[in-house]
């Protein structure tokens, strides 16, 4: 009789501390809404206050997410590339992706266009690349691409040299963005092969 009180007890227990982690996450929940009306309503420096209070453990990606976004409306891009980052690496595929892109977006605007070109790339890899997403980033890599090449740094590597660990000295990943956006790019067909045709 007394382990059926105890099993049962312990059940008890068990649910209710599942009852109050549960109102924990909910009370949390309701900090990131009012913190998004704030924000809303442009009271940045409001809604980080509010998305502060909010318990980290319950939603870590959307908070540092959110958060980041008022610190880049106040034009504090250093905090907020930081906490995009964190919420790339935390977050699931489309808040990583969004994350990414904004962290590119904050870098570009601090003059830190190899870091913002690699956070566009990343960005890139992790959505549908027919999406209005895909094409927005693909504009804004090549706006950070050629910001670092004026820049006076370094020269971009393009991406399939820079896969196989070899330095490319063209911009051939900028002629092939510019292709997939014009429409004018088909798999399969290299431009090799098209140049090289018999009938011309």
């Amino acid at each position: 009789m007394k382990a059926i009180v105890r099993a049962t007890l312990a059940a008890v227990c068990a649910l209710g501390a599942a009852s109050i982690e549960g109102c924990a996450r909910l009370a949390d929940y309701a900090r990131v809404v009012e913190a998004n009306r704030i924000y809303d309503r442009s009271d940045y420096q409001g809604a980080i206050a509010v998305y502060l209070r909010t318990g980290r453990a319950a939603f870590p990606a959307t908070v540092d997410y959110d958060v980041a976004n008022a610190y880049a409306r106040l034009g504090e891009y250093a905090a907020a590339s930081e906490l995009y980052t964190a919420a790339a690496l935390e977050g699931d595929g489309s808040i990583a992706a969004d994350a990414r892109f904004n962290e590119g977006v904050a870098l570009f605007e601090r003059d830190r266009y190899e870091e913002s070109w690699k956070a566009f790339r990343a960005s890139l890899a992790r959505v549908d690349p027919e999406s209005a997403f895909a094409r927005d980033a693909r504009r804004n890599l090549e706006l950070a691409w050629r910001a670092w090449k004026k820049s006076g740094l370094a020269a971009p590597q393009g991406i399939a040299a820079a896969a196989r660990g070899a330095p490319e000295r063209d911009e051939s990943e900028l002629r092939l963005l510019q292709r997939l956006e014009t429409g004018r790019w088909r798999p399969g067909i290299s431009p090799s092969a098209a140049s090289g045709a018999s009938d011309y």
